[in-house]
C-alpha cells in the first residue's frame, strides 16, 4: 500500500497545472495561448510571415486606392452602380495629378446610363498620349456568351472596345485571383490566354502591369506587349517549328504566385507601412473614399483641390467595396473588397517579378535540406527545445530565402519542410507505438512508467 506522502507527491504535479490553467482561464487567457498555439503551424500563418520577413516590400510600389464606398453611393441616392459619369471624372483627377499607372477595376461590359456611358466613352476617345498609362478591367464570362470557344472563360466585349483600339497608353488587363478548396484568396494570376482557331491573345494581370508602369525602375509597355506574345505563342501554338524566345522580362514570370498581404481593411488594423523610394519615406498605401473628392452635387472636385502626394508618382486605382459591388472575398488576413486584394497584389508585385526564378524541383530540393536540417539539429531535443528551434529556422528561412527568391516561393518552401517534419513524427509515433504493442500489447498507448530508484541492501557483514 502506498503511503500518504507518496500519494501526496504523485496528485502534486496535476493539481498545480490544474491551478494555472484554471488561472488563466478564469481570466479568459487559455483560450489565446491555445489559439497561439494552434496558429504556429497554421499555412495562412505562414503566408503572413512570409509577407513580413521574406522582403515583400523591397521595390514595393506605392498604391493608392480611391473607393467608391458606402458613403458615396449614399450621396449619389444608393443607384444600382456607380454612375460611369464619376468613374469618368475619377480618371481625369488620376491624369491631372500625374498617376504613374491607373487601373480601373470596374465592368464596363454593360450599358449604363446613356450620359454616363457618353461622359466615360468620350473620356476614353480623348485620352492623351502623354497621359499616365491605363489599364481597363476585363470582364471574363461563359464561353457560350463570348461567341464560342474551347476555353472555360472568354472576353466579354465592352462598351470601350472600339475607344480603346485607337490608344497605344490604353490596355485591358485581367484581375483573377486564385480561390483555394477553403475558398479563401491566396494566388493571383500573372495573365490570362485565350486560344481561338485564328490565333489567341494573352491579357496581362493588374501587377504585371503596374510593375512595368510603376515600379522604381519604370518599363516601357512594350515590354508587357513582349511577354503576352511570347505567352500566346507558347500556349496556342505549342507545335510551331521555332520555339518562341523567352521574353527578358519579368526575370520570374510566376504564372500563379501567393499574395504577399500587407494591407488590411481598415484604418485600425495595423500601423501605416512606410517604404524608400527616391529616397524619401513613402506611404505604401492609402486609401481614400470617392466621397472626399466629390462635391455635395455628385461631381468631382477640381485637381487643384487634391494634395499632390494622394495621387502623384503613385499606382492608382479605381474600384468598389460598396455592398452592391458583390465583389469581396476571404483572405488569410479576413474578408476583403476585390480592389484591396488587386491593391496587396499590385505592391508587392516587383519583389515577385524580380526574384531569382525557382522550377518545382529546385523548390523541392531546398525543402528537403531545409527538412534534413530541421530534423539533425532537433532528433536528440525535448520538444520544447525542438518547437523553439524549429520557430528560429523558420524565420531565418523566409528571411534568407526570401531575399533570394520570390516571398511566395520562401512560403512554398517553408511549408513543404514543416509538412515534412510533421509527416515524419507521425511516422516515428505510429512505428513506436507498434513496436511496443507487441510486447506490452494496448498498454502501449500509455505513458511508459518511471522506473523505480533502486532500494539500497546495506553493507553485509
Amino acid at each position: 500500500m502506498k503511503s500518504p506522502s507518496r500519494w501526496i507527491g504523485l496528485l502534486a504535479k496535476p493539481a498545480i497545472f490544474a491551478s494555472v490553467i484554471g488561472f488563466l482561464s478564469f481570466f479568459g487567457l487559455a483560450d489565446q495561448i491555445a489559439g497561439f498555439s494552434a496558429n504556429l503551424g497554421e499555412k495562412d500563418r505562414i503566408v503572413r510571415w512570409s509577407a513580413v520577413l521574406s522582403g515583400a516590400t523591397r521595390d514595393a510600389i506605392p498604391v493608392t486606392l480611391i473607393d467608391i464606398d458606402a458613403a458615396t453611393m449614399a450621396l449619389l441616392g444608393h443607384p444600382q452602380r456607380a454612375p460611369r459619369d464619376l468613374v469618368a471624372g475619377l480618371l481625369s483627377l488620376a491624369v491631372a495629378k500625374r498617376a504613374s499607372g491607373i487601373f480601373l477595376d470596374m465592368d464596363t461590359s454593360q450599358q449604363g446610363s446613356p450620359a454616363g456611358d457618353q461622359a466615360l466613352l468620350a473620356f476614353v476617345s480623348a485620352y492623351p498620349g502623354n497621359a499616365p498609362p491605363l489599364a481597363l478591367a476585363r470582364r471574363l464570362g461563359p464561353v457560350d456568351q463570348a461567341g464560342g470557344g474551347e476555353e472555360a472563360l472568354a472576353e466579354q466585349p465592352s462598351i470601350l472596345d472600339a475607344a480603346v483600339r485607337e490608344h497605344a497608353n490604353i490596355l485591358w488587363a485581367t484581375s483573377i485571383s486564385r480561390i483555394d478548396e477553403d475558398r479563401v484568396v491566396r494566388r493571383w494570376e500573372l495573365s490570362q490566354t485565350f486560344c481561338k482557331p485564328d490565333g489567341g491573345r494573352t491579357l496581362p494581370s493588374p501587377q504585371l502591369f503596374a510593375a512595368a508602369v510603376a515600379s522604381a525602375h519604370p518599363r516601357p509597355l512594350s515590354d508587357i506587349q513582349a511577354f503576352v506574345v511570347a505567352r500566346t505563342q507558347a500556349i496556342c501554338g505549342p507545335g510551331a517549328a521555332t520555339a518562341p524566345a523567352a521574353p527578358p522580362w519579368p526575370r520570374n514570370p510566376d504564372q500563379r504566385a501567393a499574395i504577399a498581404f500587407l494591407i488590411a481593411d481598415g484604418p485600425d488594423l495595423a500601423a501605416p507601412q512606410f517604404i524608400r523610394r527616391d529616397g524619401q519615406n513613402v506611404l505604401l498605401f492609402r486609401r481614400v473614399s470617392a466621397r472626399a473628392v466629390m462635391t455635395s452635387t455628385g461631381t468631382v472636385v477640381s485637381a487643384r483641390a487634391v494634395a499632390d502626394d494622394l495621387l502623384r508618382d503613385r499606382f492608382v486605382i479605381i474600384g468598389a467595396s460598396h455592398a452592391e459591388s458583390m465583389d469581396g472575398h476571404l483572405t488569410p488576413i479576413g474578408f476583403l473588397p476585390g480592389a484591396l486584394i488587386v491593391a496587396n497584389a499590385v505592391a508587392t508585385a516587383p519583389a515577385v517579378l524580380s526574384g531569382q526564378p525557382l522550377g518545382a524541383a529546385g523548390a523541392t530540393l531546398i525543402a528537403l535540406a531545409l527538412f534534413g536540417a530541421l530534423m539533425a539539429i532537433t532528433s536528440r531535443l525535448r520538444a520544447l527545445a525542438a518547437s523553439v528551434v524549429v520557430a528560429v529556422a523558420v524565420l531565418g528561412s523566409l528571411m534568407a530565402l526570401g531575399r533570394i527568391f520570390a516571398p511566395s516561393t520562401a512560403g512554398d518552401i517553408v511549408l513543404a519542410a514543416l509538412g515534412m517534419v510533421a509527416f515524419l513524427s507521425t511516422l516515428e509515433g505510429l512505428y513506436t507505438t507498434g513496436k511496443d504493442w507487441r510486447a506490452r500489447g494496448w498498454r502501449a498507448l500509455l505513458k511508459p512508467e518511471k522506473p523505480r530508484p533502486a532500494q539500497g541492501t546495506g553493507d553485509v557483514a
